[in-house]
């Protein structure tokens, strides 16, 4: 008999987090307040091209094409072309001014940080689900593990803080695959299941034929990626621990 698993991302598969993650990125790159005025308009094209990040550092090519206006069509060239010539150093400095900034906000800001992400249905019917079916689960992040953690405990799930595993944990491996793997491996684990909102995260998977997985279309995807709604990814993930 199979022993399963089932993986899980955090940001735009759990809960939707792109406003907190905007007012970061805005008040690093401009200086602005977290309660300064949301331009919408700006804030629709940031959440329309956010599928292009998928890690931290990416935000540091992607932030001046969004805040300073760029042309629409120019936006997915232009962060492609930034990627060719990357400066690590200068990477390595915005995502620690990234995580100060972000702790400032929910040490200091704490309501206000509280009332900017929110669960999708998806995680209230993964929460019932795992309480009920007592399934392995486990929540693999590039957030800090700190925030996942107060999140979880505000909205009740009981899920022990040794099952998420972090931006601290994942930065030491390729990909979440491979970090999967490894983890299968370690835990006598022979198959898996994985949902993410991010084809990044899960073209890697392919390599390995123990780990199925499901692309969350209500994060931000790509507008023409191929995946499962909610209620979809719900029935996949029931069927997948029942046969």
């Amino acid at each position: 008999m199979e022993n399963k698993i089932l993986f899980l991302d955090f940001d735009g598969v759990l809960f939707d987090t792109l406003r907190e993650v905007y007012l970061v990125n805005r008040c690093q790159y401009s200086g602005a307040s977290f309660y300064d005025e949301v331009d919408e308009k700006n804030y629709k094209l940031y959440y329309k091209y956010k599928f292009l990040v998928y890690n931290i550092w990416m935000f540091y090519y992607f932030n001046p094409l969004i805040f300073e206006g760029l042309e629409e069509k120019e936006i997915i060239p232009s962060f492609n072309r930034a990627l060719l010539n990357r400066n690590k150093e200068l990477e390595e400095k915005f995502c620690a001014d990234f995580l100060k900034i972000r702790e400032d906000l929910i040490k200091n800001h704490y309501d206000f940080w509280q009332k900017l992400e929110k669960p999708y249905k998806f995680f209230f019917e993964i929460k019932n689900l795992y309480e009920k079916e007592k399934f392995k689960m486990v929540v693999a992040s590039k957030k800090n593990k700190s925030s996942i953690v107060k999140r979880f405990n505000y909205y009740g799930l009981s899920l022990d803080e040794n099952e998420i595993f972090a931006r601290e944990i994942l930065n030491n491996y390729p990909s979440k695959a491979d970090f999967f793997e490894e983890y299968m491996s370690l835990n006598g684990y022979s198959s898996a299941l994985f949902v993410d909102d991010n084809i990044n995260n899960i073209l890697p998977c392919k390599k390995y034929s123990n780990i199925k997985t499901i692309l969350a279309l209500w994060g931000n995807t790509a507008p023409d990626s191929v995946g499962c709604t909610e209620e979809e990814a719900v029935l996949k993930i029931i069927d997948y621990f029942k046969n």
